[in-house]
């Protein structure tokens, strides 16, 4: 399978790390076999059926690999185990594009350990999110290759995700996000807002926010410079999202960032039965607090994430955010 090998976009995208040449996937076609496998942590029965499901209902047929539902403690395998699903799924000329089942924990584990010349010259559309971070960093920064931060095969598939998914991986749109729609009134996870104005411009990057800062100062991080970053979490108490974008911050990794867009943070407010409540700063305050001080546009509220709107975003793709339209929207076609 070939795919186009872009070189990154010059001009206003300043400070764009030259030695990463971008390798577009083909697209995806409905009929095509997609491979399915779980780089992290292991799914249930249940979840499995729902993977498969979800699959067909998107037009694909399924091939998953013989690792499937092993189980070693928090881990879908052994590490080793899992590297040669993911390696096989790459180097199978029968599967068009790879479906992590889920995330959870472990995806970190294989990115000393993955074959990243076996990757780059089988280029095959690659997909997941929360902990499959660590993969997507690992991969775009060794090899090039666009993959898609978007859902996993065990997450639900409303029209919205559907269509987010197809318009980008199937179709080659140059689609545009706007505000999560129809925010949850009793839960203010949901609510966008604008902590920065303006516009910028320049290659996604992103992914989990834990998973992020879990990778500073090791080989995979990504750069971030002239680059528009997007960043979600769940479950992380506002003090624990201030402590990882105050290491971010004092890395100086945002210094020359294009601009930040910021998912839905599910779960990130204190709960009323946590000890220090009282105390707390809400989550917008949080953002507020930690991202106003920067001089590129940063805005909370996109679909993405722990959510069951979740866009598809392709690392690597040139794309636009724009504060006072609440935007942001690819600049080119992410796939061949």
């Amino acid at each position: 399978m070939a795919g186009t090998v872009m070189a990154l976009p010059q001009s206003s995208m300043a400070a764009v790390n030259q030695r990463i040449n971008i390798i577009k996937p083909n697209a995806l076609r409905k009929g095509d076999i997609v491979g399915l496998i779980t780089p992290a942590s292991a799914i249930s029965r249940t979840a499995f059926e729902s993977s498969l499901s979800n699959l067909e209902a998107l037009g694909f047929k399924v091939k998953y690999s013989p690792n499937m539902r092993v189980k070693k403690g928090f881990l879908a395998g052994t590490d080793a185990q899992r590297v040669k699903d993911l390696h096989d799924m790459f180097l199978d000329s029968q599967v068009s594009g790879i479906f992590c089942a889920r995330g959870g924990y472990g995806s970190g584990r294989l990115v000393s350990q993955l074959d990243y010349d076996l990757i780059r010259n089988n280029p095959k559309v690659f997909i997941g999110y929360s902990d499959i971070t660590a993969l997507h960093y690992a991969i775009h920064a060794n090899t090039g290759l666009v993959t898609f931060h978007g859902p996993v095969a065990a997450s639900s598939f409303p029209k919205s995700t559907e269509k987010y998914f197809e318009d980008v991986v199937i179709k080659g749109k140059e689609v545009k996000l706007k505000a999560v729609s129809k925010p949850d009134e009793s839960n203010r996870a949901f609510y966008s807002f604008v902590i920065k104005d303006g516009t910028g411009q320049g290659p996604l990057v992103g992914g989990n926010l834990s998973l992020m800062v879990s990778l500073m100062g090791t080989p995979y991080d990504l750069d971030f410079d002239g680059k528009i970053v997007f960043i979600e979490e769940i479950g992380e108490s506002p003090y624990r999202v201030d402590r990882m974008l105050t290491q971010i911050l004092n890395s100086g990794k945002l210094n020359k960032a294009a601009g930040v867009a910021l998912g839905v943070f599910n779960g990130c407010e204190t709960r009323p039965d946590d000890p220090d409540f009282g105390d707390s700063l809400s989550l917008k305050e949080v953002l507020e607090d930690r991202l106003s001080s920067l001089s590129i546009p940063v805005a909370y509220g996109f679909p993405i994430g722990h959510i069951s709107e979740n866009a598809t975003l392709p690392m690597g793709v040139p794309a636009s955010l724009d504060t006072s339209k609440f935007t942001l929207s690819l600049l080119e076609k992410a796939v061949a």
